[in-house]
C-alpha cells in the first residue's frame, strides 16, 4: 500500500500507469451484453433505482443533481446473482459543481442494494494529484481511498468523457477516454454485485451506458509495477545512467545497463520494427528490466509508435527524435512519457544552447541529447543551471564522465560498467549545481540585494528569490505574506504601497551592518544580475501575478536566465500556456514510504504527474529517498530541493546522488573545486623511464579561474605497465595504461574526492 503524503491529500497515490491503451484491445475480451442503454425512451430504465438524492432522465440523458458535498445523489443498477466480473463504461458530462473537488463516479460490486461497494471517481478538476480515484466505500460507510491520479486537464463544463472499468477477479482499471489512468489488484474483498451512478456537490449527465461480461484475465500486475534497473558498480556518487544503443539478439544479456535505445521504423508490412524485430516483441523482452528510449525520426512511423505504445500499455519510456513535432504528436498521445530532443548539429554556440532549452521545454522535454565531441563541462553545467538533463552520445566515456553528462548513449556498454569501476570511494563526478536560497540568510538579511551579491561573489550558479505583490500592484522581493519577520514593519504586504514598503529597513533586524538595506523591487533584481552569469530561481508566492512577473523578465531581457517555481499547481500551469519554452519547477513535500517497493512506487506516481505538466521536481530534502534520486536521474529529470539548513541530510544526500541543492549556506559548497584539469592526455614514455604530471582545478563553474592543487596520481588495472609514486609515474613494461589525477578535498564536514580525465600512458622498450 501506498504511503499518505503529507502535502495535497495523498500524492504517493498517483497510480498512473499509463495514459495509454486504446479500447479495440479489450474488444475480444469482454462477453455477454448485459446493458446498451442511451435512455431514448425518455424515462428511467425498469429496475434502475434512485437509492438517494435526484435523478431523473431528462432530454435522453440520465441527470445526478447533488447540491452539496453532504447530499449525495445515487442510482442502483441490479445485476444478476453471481455477476461481478465485467466492463461497464458509459459517458460523463459535467454540467456544475460547487467547486473543482467535487465528483461523479462509476460506481461496482454494490453490496446489500446501497454500499460497501468499490468506485471509478472522476473530479471536476481531474488535473488535481488526485482528481481520480479508485476508492472504496466500507462495510462501516466510510472512505478508503487507496489509489489516486489524475487526467493531464479538467474536465470542463459540457464537455463528454467516456469512463470505463474493467473488473475481473481483484482486479480492475479504470480508464478515460480509453487511457488507462488506473490499474489496481485491491478489489479483493467483493467479488461481484451491482453497479451504480453516483454524484457528491455537482450536476452530471450519464449515457450511452455499456455493460459486458468480462471471462480473460487482465495482464500480471508485475508486469506494470515501478522499477529501478540495474546500475553499474560504482564508488561514484552521481554517476551518469547508462543507455545501450540498440544490439540485436544482445538486450537479455546487457548488465548494469538502465535504459535501452529502440531505433523504431516503419518496415515493408506496415508494422513498426526495430531492426529485424518488432517493436511490441522488444518491449515485451526488456519490461520490467530496461527503460525503453524509442528513436523515431520518420514522421510517417509516428501513428504506429502510438499503437504500439497503446496496445503494450507502457508509460514508462523515453521518445528521442530530433523533429520537434513528432516529441509533441507521442507526448499528446501518451503525456506520461518522456521526451528527449536529439541534437545533431557539428555546432554549439550559445544561440544554438539556448535554442536547445526552448525546443526541450515547448516539447515538454526534460532531456537533450548530444553528440558527445559537443560536450563540455560548461556546455552540461548550462544546461543543469536550467534544469535539463544531458545525455551523452560517444564511447569516450571517461570524458563524457567527467563532462557530467546524466546519462550515456553508448555502443559499448561493457567498456562503459567496466569504466565505472575504476574510480575511488566518495568520488564526486561534479561539484554539485548551487542554489542561494533567498540570497545567503546565513551571512546577510534575506531576500536583499546585499545578500544576493553575496550569493554571486561565492559562487552560486543559481540565485532563488520570492514574489510578492503589492497593494498598488508593482512586484516586490519578499518571502512572507507580511513584512513583520523580515522588515521594522508591520502588515501584509497586499495591504502596504510600493512606497510605504520601501521606507521599510530590510537589514536591521539581521544586524547593525546591514541597517539601512531596502527590499527590492522584482525589477531591482533583474537589473542587478542581467548582465552577469547566473541563472535566477524566481518562485512565485502570490496569486495571479504570472503574467506581471514574465512581462517584467522579458523587459529585463533575461528570459534566457530565469528558471520559475510555485507550490501551487495553477502557477505551473499558467506558466506553461504563457511561457511555455522557459523551465518550471513544482515545489513539493511529501514523507518517504517505509519499503523499497513503496518508495520507487511513489517515485514514479510523481516523476508522470511532471511529466504530464512539464515541470520538475523541486520537492523538500526530506521527500527524498535515494530510490527517488536514482529514479529520477535514470528518467532523465534535473530537480533543486529545498533546504539544506544542517550539514548531516545535505551530505547523505550528496552520497545518494543529489545534484541540485537549495540551500541557507551557499559558502558551505562553494569552495569545493569543481574540475581536474589535467595538461595531457597522453603520454609515450619508454620502460625505465618517468613522467611528473600535476594538475590544476577550476574553482568555480562561472569565472575561467585555476588554482594549483595538490593531486596525487593513481591507476587502475594494468599495474604492470607502470607504477605510480604521488605525482610521478615510471614505465615498468610495454604497453597501455589509464593513470588519473585525484584531490581529496574537504567539503561540510567531510572527505570528497574529485578524479580527473584518465591520461593514456604507452610505454615502449
Amino acid at each position: 500500500m501506498f504511503k499518505k503524503m503529507v502535502w495535497i491529500v495523498s500524492m504517493a497515490a498517483i497510480v498512473f500507469l499509463g495514459f495509454s491503451t486504446v479500447e479495440k484491445q479489450f474488444a475480444s475480451a469482454s462477453g455477454e451484453k448485459l446493458i446498451d442503454e442511451n435512455f431514448d425512451q425518455g424515462t428511467m430504465p425498469e429496475n434502475w433505482n434512485v437509492i438517494q438524492g435526484n435523478a431523473e432522465v431528462t432530454d435522453s440523458k440520465l441527470l445526478l443533481t447533488s447540491p452539496n458535498i453532504s447530499n449525495p445523489s445515487r442510482v442502483l443498477i441490479p445485476m444478476p446473482k453471481g455477476t461481478g466480473d465485467y466492463v461497464f463504461e458509459a459517458d460523463m458530462t459535467f454540467k456544475s459543481a460547487v467547486n473543482d473537488a467535487r465528483w461523479a463516479s462509476l460506481m461496482y460490486r454494490v453490496q446489500n442494494e446501497d454500499y460497501p461497494y468499490y468506485q471509478f471517481a472522476v473530479r471536476r478538476g481531474t488535473s488535481a494529484l488526485n482528481g481520480l480515484e479508485f476508492a472504496i466505500r466500507t462495510e462501516s460507510n466510510s472512505w478508503n481511498v487507496p489509489e489516486k491520479t489524475f487526467y493531464p486537464e479538467d474536465f470542463q463544463y459540457g464537455d463528454t468523457h467516456r469512463l470505463k472499468v474493467i473488473v475481473k477477479d481483484n482486479r480492475v482499471q479504470h480508464f478515460v477516454n480509453g487511457q488507462l489512468v488506473i490499474d489496481t489488484d485491491l478489489a479483493d474483498t467483493w467479488y461481484e454485485g451491482d453497479l451504480g451512478f453516483q454524484v457528491s456537490g455537482a450536476t452530471v449527465e450519464f449515457d450511452n451506458v455499456l455493460v459486458k461480461t468480462r471471462t480473460e484475465d487482465l495482464p500480471p500486475m508485475e508486469d506494470n509495477n515501478a522499477f529501478l534497473p540495474d546500475e553499474p558498480e560504482t564508488n561514484m556518487l552521481n554517476a551518469p545512467t547508462v543507455i545501450s544503443s540498440y544490439i540485436p539478439n544482445e538486450i537479455s544479456q546487457l548488465e548494469g545497463v538502465s535504459s535501452t535505445l529502440l531505433p523504431a521504423e516503419l518496415n515493408e508490412s506496415g508494422d513498426i520494427s526495430v531492426g529485424d524485430q518488432l517493436l511490441t516483441d522488444l518491449l515485451d523482452e526488456i519490461r520490467g528490466k530496461f527503460i525503453p528510449v524509442i528513436k523515431v525520426e520518420d514522421v510517417n512511423a509516428v501513428p504506429g509508435v502510438i499503437d504500439v505504445l497503446d496496445s503494450a500499455s507502457i508509460n514508462d519510456a523515453h521518445v528521442l527524435s530530433s523533429n520537434l513535432d513528432i516529441i509533441r504528436e507521442i507526448k499528446e498521445a501518451h503525456p506520461t512519457v518522456r521526451g528527449t530532443v536529439l541534437y545533431e548539429k557539428n555546432h554549439l554556440n550559445k544561440h544554438d544552447l539556448q535554442k536547445l532549452v526552448e525546443d526541450a521545454n515547448l516539447t515538454n522535454s526534460m532531456t537533450v541529447a548530444l553528440p558527445e565531441k559537443l560536450i563540455t563541462t560548461d556546455t552540461v553545467h548550462f544546461f543543469h543551471a536550467r534544469a535539463i538533463a544531458v545525455w551523452g552520445i560517444g564511447d569516450d566515456i571517461h570524458s563524457l564522465i567527467h563532462n557530467g553528462v546524466d546519462g550515456i548513449v553508448t555502443s559499448s556498454p561493457s567498456s562503459t560498467v567496466n569504466a565505472f569501476s575504476q574510480y575511488p570511494e566518495k568520488t564526486l563526478v561534479q561539484r554539485p549545481i548551487v542554489v542561494a536560497h533567498r540570497g545567503v540568510p546565513s551571512l546577510a538579511p534575506e531576500n536583499t540585494m546585499a545578500g544576493y551579491n553575496l550569493a554571486y561573489d561565492l559562487g552560486a550558479d543559481l540565485i532563488e528569490t520570492d514574489i510578492q505583490q503589492t497593494k498598488d500592484g508593482h512586484l516586490i522581493i519578499m518571502h512572507d505574506s507580511t513584512v513583520n519577520r523580515t522588515t521594522n514593519g508591520t502588515g501584509k504586504v497586499s495591504d502596504l504601497t510600493l512606497n510605504e514598503i520601501r521606507q521599510l529597513d530590510a537589514g536591521i533586524i539581521f544586524g547593525p551592518d546591514f541597517e539601512g538595506e531596502k527590499v527590492p523591487t522584482f525589477k531591482e533584481f533583474l537589473d542587478g544580475f542581467k548582465k552577469k552569469d547566473v541563472v535566477l530561481l524566481v518562485e512565485l508566492k502570490a496569486d495571479n501575478i504570472e503574467e506581471a512577473v514574465l512581462q517584467e523578465i522579458k523587459d529585463a531581457g533575461i528570459e534566457d536566465k530565469v528558471v520559475l517555481q510555485s507550490f501551487s499547481v495553477e502557477h505551473v500551469k499558467k506558466f506553461r500556456e504563457i511561457a511555455p519554452e522557459m523551465s518550471v519547477g513544482y515545489l513539493y513535500s511529501s514523507s518517504v514510504a517505509a519499503t523499497p517497493e513503496a518508495r520507487v512506487e511513489d517515485a514514479q506516481q510523481m516523476m508522470n504527474y511532471a511529466t504530464a505538466i512539464g515541470a520538475r521536481l523541486n520537492s523538500s530534502h526530506r521527500s527524498l529517498s535515494e530510490e527517488s534520486v536514482t529514479y529520477l536521474r535514470q528518467r532523465g529529470m534535473i530537480s533543486m530541493h529545498w533546504t539544506f539548513r544542517s550539514q548531516p541530510p545535505l551530505e547523505d544526500l550528496l552520497k545518494k546522488g543529489l545534484i541540485g541543492p537549495i540551500t541557507d549556506y551557499t559558502q558551505w559548497l562553494t569552495d569545493a573545486p569543481t574540475i581536474i584539469e589535467t595538461p595531457i592526455k597522453k603520454r609515450n614514455l619508454k620502460v625505465g623511464k618517468s613522467a611528473t604530471i600535476k594538475a590544476k582545478t577550476f574553482v568555480n563553474y562561472r569565472a575561467d579561474k585555476k588554482k594549483n592543487i595538490e593531486t596525487t596520481l593513481f591507476t587502475e588495472g594494468n599495474l604492470n605497465v607502470v607504477d605510480v609514486n604521488k605525482n610521478t609515474i615510471t614505465a615498468l613494461s610495454p604497453g597501455q595504461a589509464d593513470v588519473f589525477a585525484i584531490h581529496t578535498f574537504d567539503m561540510i564536514g567531510e572527505e570528497w574526492n574529485l578524479v580527473s580525465k584518465p591520461i593514456r600512458v604507452n610505454v615502449s622498450r
